[in-house]
């Protein structure tokens, strides 16, 4: 009976301890489950960051790989040759020095192609052909001269000659060939240069049309003698002349200066340049007097007095305005 009463005594004692136990650790075992659950949170976190960092770093690296791997090395953007094509128009005159002569201002057109050899980055030799059309004129109000000759039937005579609203046009369709020196500059991806050169200017055409009011008479001072109308002789006043011919081109050469800008491309590349002719080349043979050739005794009908360039000093100058296509 002791016994038992003991053993249910012990039994409540060791469940009671055995309660007091668990409810004083279980406030432990709950704080370790929560710091358990916050650490591995925590890690989580962490390395979720880190993966997401490693990510940014890795696309943040392809692209940098990827851009580098587009840039263009200056060096490399400049070729040793080029080639284009080009065409453009300007306004240029055509002068002669001959009696006041005036001369317009017209709009000649061109286009060709180019060759470029850069044997370092800064310095160029350039040539070409290019096409160029043209029609100039100009005009005198006044000319007259004298002359003295012998007529059809050996008698001395003095041949007066005038001209009066004297204007011509000239059309020229010619092949220049230019050689230059050019200078580069850059600014970043820009491209500027400067030239200056000599062009070679054949005719591949030169033919002109002049018209005005012509008088030629022959004066006799021996029998003190004026002969006027005398149409089958070459002897008339006032007559209305249109005559059309060619111009006896001499092909010369003509210097020039000019600069431009390329703009930025990674292959083909659009640029335009501006050259100005000095205007020192002379490029017609020359009459030995003016209007030589209508002083004459022969038909009206039969006599033509040339081109007027070709009884001056000229000279071709102006500018023109070119856009193209460096390859």
């Amino acid at each position: 009976m002791k016994y038992e009463v003991f053993m249910n005594t012990f039994e409540r004692e060791s469940l009671m301890n055995k309660n007091l136990f668990e409810s004083s650790i279980w406030p432990i075992n709950t704080n370790f489950r929560l710091m358990k659950n916050i650490l591995y949170i925590v890690f989580s976190c962490l390395l979720f960051t880190t993966m997401v960092s490693a990510q940014n770093v890795s696309t943040a690296g392809q692209e940098t790989s990827s851009s580098k791997s587009k840039e263009i090395k200056p060096d490399k953007r400049y070729k040793k040759v080029y080639w284009g094509l080009k065409a453009g128009g300007g306004q240029m005159m055509w002068e002669n020095d001959f009696n006041n002569y005036e001369a317009l201002t017209v709009m000649p057109l061109n286009f060709g192609f180019f060759i470029e050899y850069r044997p370092i980055k800064y310095v160029a030799i350039e040539t070409g052909a290019s096409y160029f059309m043209g029609s100039f004129e100009g005009s005198i109000d006044a000319y007259s001269t004298t002359q003295n000759g012998v007529d059809s039937e050996g008698d001395n005579v003095e041949y007066r000659f005038a001209s009066s609203d004297m204007v011509e046009t000239q059309d020229l369709t010619l092949l220049n060939v230019p050689i230059a020196l050019k200078l580069n500059a850059f600014a970043g991806n820009w491209e500027f240069f400067a030239k200056g050169g000599m062009e070679y200017r054949h005719a591949l055409t030169a033919s002109y049309n002049s018209s005005g009011l012509m008088t030629n008479h022959g004066y006799y001072a021996q029998w003190d003698l004026l002969v006027d109308n005398l149409y089958q002789q070459g002897f008339y006043s006032n007559r209305y002349t249109n005559e059309s011919g060619d111009i006896t081109w001499t092909d010369t050469f003509e210097p020039f200066v000019g600069g431009g800008i390329v703009f930025p491309s990674r292959k083909t590349s659009f640029f335009i340049e501006g050259i100005y002719y000095l205007g020192s080349g002379d490029f017609t043979e020359k009459q030995t007097s003016p209007f030589v050739n209508r002083i004459n005794n022969a038909p009206i009908s039969e006599l033509s007095s040339g081109s007027l360039m070709e009884m001056g000093t000229t000279k071709m100058s102006g500018f023109m305005v070119n856009i193209g296509l460096r390859f």
